[in-house]
């Protein structure tokens, strides 16, 4: 349960209620496709479907190492060095950003939510509120047990039963025991959502059928190796029955002892022994590469991202690397767009402050770690900018983008307390910018 005070809730949800403005939309009037929750069958085929869905994903993500590795370094990857908020016209506003992120340790968790949200297609946060009207914490709720109240438009007719969780499963409103949130109260976040559907998709959604045949493909494949793919022999012994039993007699140990690597076989009869290879047709899973491969033409991280692929050379390494950091950079806006601005927004508005009035900034800093040759060639762009004349403040803004817990405005701060040397070290720049672009 959150940290709620007793009345909080209803005054929150009557300050939000102020803000809301009525909006009129052709949709209301009628919209091809978007009955799909108006019926009973409607409903019930929605939420069976999306339940089978998460289910599948984990176990997806139980037990192939593959999707777990795709699932685990998206998530990993678009919130590594974490987020910084800046904001141009109110401290008040900044302040209590900062306190935010400090609180609920957003750099740490963001990871945790946005691989659950890959993972099952949605995820519900319910941020917890103290009578202070503070955030101080956000608890995930279990995706299958929530329900979104909303029309076949995905609108709230009453957004003060906005969601519901039971242990029950109902198509209809429940009659039973249920918790309702009001609108404000959760945090909706979807991966892969449709407009006008209730629910987001695991990623990976739509390989559901090759990730099917990939598993049975390779059981059948080990089942295969370890029944078919080993040495027979045949034992040609001439004589009866009898004769052929005391053969196998004789030559138990070597027989049935699956140690033993060679062995030599005796007998006073003529006879034979013909090796038997066995199936030829083991090493081929062309079927099974085929299935992978259409597996992960939906994944946004390469093969060769986490080390699985073949036949890759630098060329298509580097072009598959920059296609990845295109859709990484759709990943973090998704990222800010609706897990950091609706809780940072949510603070500014339980403290009186009207998010439309403040002008902010989400930055990210670079994902890659820091090296002291690289500080160095940080410094030295730094005095270059310098020398073109730019704004201190501006370089400031650039730097800062380089240098993990480092804020611009520290950086702005060291800069207006000069050390001494650094005329000469100007001048030294100064020569080699006049070397490299003479006149």
């Amino acid at each position: 349960m959150s940290l709620f005070e007793e009345g909080l809730i209803e005054d929150i949800g009557q300050l939000l209620r102020q803000k809301q403005q009525p909006t009129t939309t052709t949709t209301r009037v009628g919209s091809p496709g978007a009955g799909s929750y108006s019926s009973l069958a409607g409903r019930f085929r929605v939420e069976t479907d999306r339940v089978s869905r998460v289910r599948l994903a984990r176990k997806m993500y139980d037990e192939d190492p593959r999707y777990e590795g795709i699932v685990d370094t998206l998530a990993r990857d678009a919130t590594k060095g974490g987020f910084q908020v800046e904001v141009k016209n109110n401290p008040e506003a900044q302040r209590e950003a900062n306190e935010l992120m400090r609180r609920l340790k957003l750099d740490d968790r963001l990871d945790d939510w946005v691989r659950l949200t890959l993972r099952d297609g949605d995820s519900f946060l319910e941020p917890g509120v103290t009578k202070e009207r503070n955030i101080t914490e956000v608890t995930r709720k279990p995706a299958l047990h929530m329900r979104r109240n909303s029309d076949k438009f995905d609108r709230f007719p009453d957004p003060t039963r906005a969601y519901w969780y039971t242990e029950e499963v109902y198509m209809q409103q429940p009659t039973g025991n249920a918790l309702w949130f009001a609108e404000w109260q959760i945090i909706h976040v979807r991966w892969q959502h449709d407009e006008g559907s209730r629910y987001g998709r695991p990623l990976l959604s739509s390989a559901r059928k090759a990730w099917r045949r990939i598993d049975e493909g390779e059981t059948d494949v080990a089942i295969r190796r370890k029944t078919r793919a080993g040495m027979r022999y045949l034992h040609v012994v001439e004589g009866d029955e009898p004769h052929i039993e005391a053969y196998k007699k004789r030559n138990e140990a070597a027989l049935n002892d699956v140690n033993v690597a060679l062995a030599d076989f005796f007998s006073n009869r003529p006879g034979s022994i013909t090796s038997i290879g066995g199936d030829s047709t083991i090493g081929n899973i062309d079927d099974i590469v085929h299935h992978i491969d259409t597996f992960w033409i939906g994944s946004p991280v390469p093969k060769s991202i986490i080390g699985y692929g073949k036949d890759l050379n630098r060329d298509v390494l580097d072009q598959q690397k920059e296609q990845y950091d295109e859709t990484l950079d759709a990943v973090v806006n998704w990222v800010k767009a609706h897990m950091i601005i609706p809780l940072l927004e949510l603070q500014w508005l339980l403290k009186g402050i009207l998010p439309e009035t403040v002008e902010y900034e989400i930055t990210r800093p670079i994902k890659a770690i820091v090296k002291p040759s690289d500080i160095l060639q940080i410094a030295q762009a730094a005095q270059i900018l310098r020398t073109l004349r730019v704004p201190e403040n501006v370089i400031a803004l650039v730097l800062a983008r380089f240098l993990p817990g480092i804020t611009p405005d520290m950086l702005e701060f060291a800069s207006n307390e000069p050390a001494a040397g650094d005329a000469d070290r100007l001048g030294a720049i100064q020569q080699q910018l006049a070397a490299l672009f003479p006149k």
